[in-house]
């Protein structure tokens, strides 16, 4: 094809039609610069088709991570909610001559709950990476950006309550380990196989000390925290998935 050009614009110039050869040196000029642009057009196309697939697989890996998170955030939301329940029980009941119309075992079973201090166990896998290769800048979806941005900082709101709360928790239960039969507690869990106490203890005399009071309103207070931290990061996660659901479609 080269040499076919060549042939041309030699007979042009042997003829001595430099006209011609001008207006076919520019034509030629043209077609030139045409083949380039397609060319570029085409790598422009293959690069998008790049950048759509790999984004695709991204969105598709994203979507998998949020909907294992969602599944671990419902099962701890429901640990949450027990261990609220449990503190707002034996809140209620203190006074100074408590009456409490349950059994002592019952009655260490509640407690041992209100020492639950369940904790949110998420992926963050795909979401770093993300922001450590520079590729969540580059997401097409501004909604998608914005959403993902809002869970970070839920996810560190989420973080500065659960170390608060770890304080308080810890607090309480030194009090039982002080004051009462941690063993008692224990044997509701999965750890004591030994059976309960056989010395003297009385768990209905802590429902009359404010110091118990004090630290079971601290902890109620913490957990309620947290489950309405954590009911907002369960609403931005819900978005997200939707989202990288309909992206994939």
């Amino acid at each position: 094809m080269i040499k076919f050009f060549r042939q041309i614009r030699r007979s042009l110039i042997n003829q001595n039609q430099m006209g011609k050869y001008f207006k076919y040196a520019i034509g030629e000029i043209i077609l030139v610069v045409i083949g380039i642009l397609i060319a570029l057009q085409i790598n422009n196309w293959n690069e998008n088709r790049k950048e759509l697939y790999n984004e695709a697989k991204v969105l598709k890996t994203l979507n998998d991570e949020f909907l294992e998170n969602k599944i671990t955030l419902d099962s701890t939301l429901v640990l949450l909610n027990t261990t609220a329940d449990a503190l707002s029980f034996v809140l209620d009941n203190i006074d100074k001559t408590p009456i409490i119309d349950i059994t002592p075992v019952q009655l260490d079973s509640v407690l041992f709950s209100t020492i639950a201090n369940p904790y949110w166990k998420k992926s963050e896998y795909t979401l770093r990476n993300l922001e450590n290769s520079g590729q969540l800048s580059s997401l097409s979806n501004q909604k998608l950006k914005t959403k993902l941005y809002e869970y970070s900082l839920a996810l560190t709101d989420i973080e500065d309550k659960d170390s608060d709360a770890t304080i308080a928790f810890n607090q309480l239960l030194n009090y039982f380990k002080i004051n009462g039969s941690l063993r008692n507690l224990d044997a509701n869990g999965i750890n004591i196989r030994e059976g309960r106490t056989r010395l003297d203890y009385n768990h209905i005399s802590f429902f009359s000390d404010i110091v118990f009071e004090n630290s079971i309103d601290d902890c109620l207070v913490y957990i309620r925290q947290r489950i309405q931290r954590y009911t907002k990061a369960k609403a931005i996660i819900l978005e997200i998935i939707s989202i990288t659901n309909n992206s994939n479609d």
